[in-house]
């Protein structure tokens, strides 16, 4: 696991690429570590999760658990999506926005990587399932969570209980990923998202994205409430009396963060 910054843009790299980015416990231990050195980092005004190698991440090891008694197997699927999980929860929880760039194979619990982000964009090429059914296990990293959500029950149901894969376009139109890209334009069209959150009103968006995170169980009442409170908090940043400025003078602003 790698993690970088620069310009406002936190990047953590997935890179495992000979076991495809499979999830083992260090897997989770690094990718963790990686999650909180960005949280961190109080320059990071946005953050770009990618990965090197054939795929994104084919999810859980299987060639691990082969290879361990089938009595230690709930031992260490416990293990690993304790952290997993709590890195997730993490990451939902940052105060700016997430862009994931995905290849290859996505699978399993590398869509949690998936489901966590503000925006998704994936290679032409790539390829989507949950496969957890095929494997005799149930769904791990928020999957039954944020699938009805993102895509509906009846897809969702048909993605976990089947061995549906889903195309890059497929899952662009069920709502699973924002848009798909030739596969030698992703990382260029990743950086430049993640760089443009990156340049924009963080306070504003972050407010944004844990508003829009919260509404999934939240009375329309609270809901109103809480955008009352968060427009509030924004309205006393420098980004929004420099933005409003900005407009009336019709100038494009220049966001600090702040």
């Amino acid at each position: 696991m790698e993690f970088s910054a620069a310009d406002g843009v936190g990047v953590i790299t997935l890179n495992r690429p000979r076991a495809r980015n499979a999830i083992d416990p260090q897997f989770t231990e690094d990718l963790r570590e990686a999650v909180e050195r960005c949280a961190a980092d109080q320059a990071v005004r946005a953050v770009l999760i990618r990965a090197e190698g054939p795929s994104f991440t084919v999810g859980g090891d299987v060639a691990a658990m082969a290879g361990i008694p089938a009595a230690e197997l709930p031992a260490l699927l416990s293990r690993i999506t304790a952290v997993y999980h709590a890195t997730l929860q993490l990451l939902d929880q940052l105060p700016v926005p997430v862009v994931t760039a995905v290849h290859g194979a996505v699978a399993g619990g590398g869509l949690g990587l998936v489901y966590i982000a503000d925006i998704v964009l994936a290679a032409e090429s790539t390829r989507f399932a949950a496969g957890f059914a095929g494997l005799g296990l149930s769904v791990d990293s928020g999957g039954t969570w944020f699938l009805p959500r993102l895509v509906g029950t009846r897809r969702a149901a048909e993605l976990c209980l089947s061995p549906r894969v889903l195309t890059a376009p497929e899952a662009a139109e069920w709502g699973l990923i924002t848009r798909h890209v030739r596969d030698e334009d992703l990382w260029n069209e990743a950086e430049t998202a993640a760089r443009l959150l990156a340049a924009g009103p963080t306070r504003a968006l972050g407010e944004i994205r844990a508003l829009l995170r919260r509404s999934y169980g939240a009375k329309l009442g609270d809901q109103l409430r809480d955008e009352s409170e968060a427009l509030a908090r924004t309205g006393a940043t420098r980004d929004a009396a420099h933005g409003i400025a900005s407009f009336m003078a019709k100038t494009k602003p220049d966001f600090e963060g702040r």
